[in-house]
């Protein structure tokens, strides 16, 4: 079966590395933001090398669980998984960096479908669909927050 390989992009504004990191390297975060995610088993909580989570979800109408186990971290800019267990084996890596505005975000993930009577073609397209769903949720939810501690103006 053919690999897959999809990454997707985002802008958000005003907001710094560490302000989305806080959210996107929060596995307990991640039903708020990433669609598939209904629940998460913290089984290692430190985010260091070799912890692992037990994420459950739900996609194409069919409940599913997928464990990840951190390859590498650095806060805030970069955390790679690696997908162990589940219907997709491989690493996801999210990337963020300061820009002009706030921070670009990217997410890839690069690995093998473990349904095989299903083309690599057919589901790359709808992968990345959901996830710039997933990163508009995640950038709705890290520029709320922001605006939330901004100290209110007084008015003039």
């Amino acid at each position: 079966m053919a690999q897959i390989d999809v990454a997707v992009e985002i802008e958000i504004s005003g907001a710094a590395p560490a302000d989305v990191a806080s959210v996107m390297f929060d596995p307990a975060r991640e039903p708020e933001w990433i669609e598939a995610v209904t629940g998460v088993e913290v089984i290692d909580p430190a985010l260091a090398p070799g912890a692992r989570v037990v994420h459950r979800g739900r996609v194409l109408g069919q409940e599913l669980t997928w464990t990840t186990e951190v390859e590498a971290v650095h806060f805030p800019h970069i955390l790679t998984l690696r997908i162990t267990e589940g219907p997709f084996v491989g690493t996801v890596q999210y990337n963020i960096q300061r820009s002009g505005t706030g921070s670009h975000v990217r997410v890839r993930n690069v690995g093998d479908p473990t349904i095989r009577f299903v083309p690599a073609s057919f589901i790359a397209g709808p992968m990345k669909s959901a996830m710039s769903a997933d990163l508009e949720r995640l950038k709705a939810l890290v520029e709320t927050q922001r605006a939330e501690r901004q100290p209110a103006r007084p008015k003039v």
